[in-house]
């Protein structure tokens, strides 16, 4: 990991010390304390982002000389100055002896290992890239690379959190194909559609999710009449015999079958759904920078337009609530509207 001791944080502005919980900014390489990541809930040079600004430790004080204060090494992968004693850079975590003229005179760094504030897999790059910090940030792609004709760095600002595991996958998706599994996408489903705002693919996938509950609601009646003959005894906890119907033995038959569906529907959209979110992503971005675009072929304020890519994109809690609350709601309803149904005929 780069060593920051005797940086200073940009949220408390205290240096850090050995032992300090440091977590990195993923767009700028910005180190911050956990603590003050968290209590800011961002970063703290978030408006420099849109101009691509990459993090650098300050520069080491002159005196009235105008020498530094204290002597400097300068890293050959990122050239930060660094402390000419210390033995890693600050920034990208290259071996300052190495770099700086070792026996094959190429810069030489194993892998390093940053904590990021956003969740998802930590990244792991190699330092021998010239910009490491977008290395880090980018997943390893430049931020003016362009991915099925947008440039990384817009996909970022439209992405949000995870961009970093987002970019490398998408450019293999664009380059080479093949196949990219996304785990989030088998455990979460449609949820996981409407937290990344992909709500057609959503509304599909819970358009399946509703029909796979469909026998099961030609079993209800009997297992709440089941439920409710033997209430006593489950209250007990003595156990009854095993649940029977006598009628549509077909739909009971099928339910089994219904959940292998949904578990292969799963399967097939952590297949597929990189590849559905790479579409719609580059399909919005290319929207929202035409209508950013004036008569000269510019973008006419490219702060708005980034915050713009940022408020249409990013994820959305609140349509995972919005969904939860409603399965709930219909599961509510249909439930309470057969139990009526069922004592209003004297079933129960």
């Amino acid at each position: 990991m780069a060593n920051y001791i005797g940086v200073r944080c940009p949220v408390c502005n205290k240096r850090f010390v050995e032992g300090d919980d440091i977590v990195v900014c993923p767009v700028c390489g910005a180190p911050h304390h956990r603590a003050c990541y968290q209590q800011l809930g961002h970063c703290a040079l978030d408006e420099l982002h849109i101009k691509g600004h990459v993090w650098e430790p300050d520069p080491p004080a002159q005196d009235a000389s105008g020498q530094s204060g204290a002597a400097t090494c300068k890293c050959a992968v990122c050239g930060a100055n660094n402390p000419a004693d210390g033995l890693f850079c600050q920034v990208c975590g290259s071996p300052l002896k190495k770099a700086s003229g070792g026996a094959s005179g190429q810069p030489y760094a194993p892998d390093t290992h940053t904590s990021y504030p956003h969740g998802g897999f930590s990244v792991f790059y190699g330092t021998s890239d010239a910009q490491a910090p977008f290395a880090a940030a980018f997943g390893g792609v430049s931020p003016d690379e362009q991915i099925d004709g947008v440039s990384a760095r817009d996909i970022a600002l439209y992405v949000g959190p995870n961009s970093r595991y987002f970019l490398p996958r998408f450019k293999q998706l664009e380059t080479h194909g093949g196949i990219s599994v996304n785990l989030a996408a088998f455990f979460f489903t449609f949820l996981y559609c409407f937290y990344r705002k992909m709500y057609s693919a959503g509304l599909v996938l819970l358009g399946l999710f509703a029909v796979a509950q469909i026998p099961s609601l030609f079993i209800f009646p009997e297992y709440f009449q089941y439920v409710s003959a033997n209430l006593n005894d489950i209250m007990i906890g003595i156990t009854p015999a095993p649940f029977e119907p006598t009628q549509h033995l077909w739909a009971y038959a099928v339910i089994p079958f219904m959940r292998m569906f949904m578990i292969a529907c799963g399967i097939v959209f952590s297949v597929l759904a990189n590849r559905i979110y790479l579409r719609m992503v580059v399909k919005n971005v290319r929207a929202l920078r035409q209508a950013s675009t004036g008569s000269d072929g510019r973008i006419a304020d490219d702060r708005q337009y980034a915050k713009l890519l940022a408020h249409r994109g990013s994820t959305s809690r609140a349509a995972v609530l919005v969904c939860v609350l409603g399965i709930a709601a219909a599961i509510f309803l249909v439930s309470n509207l057969m139990v009526a149904f069922l004592y209003a005929n004297n079933l129960v």
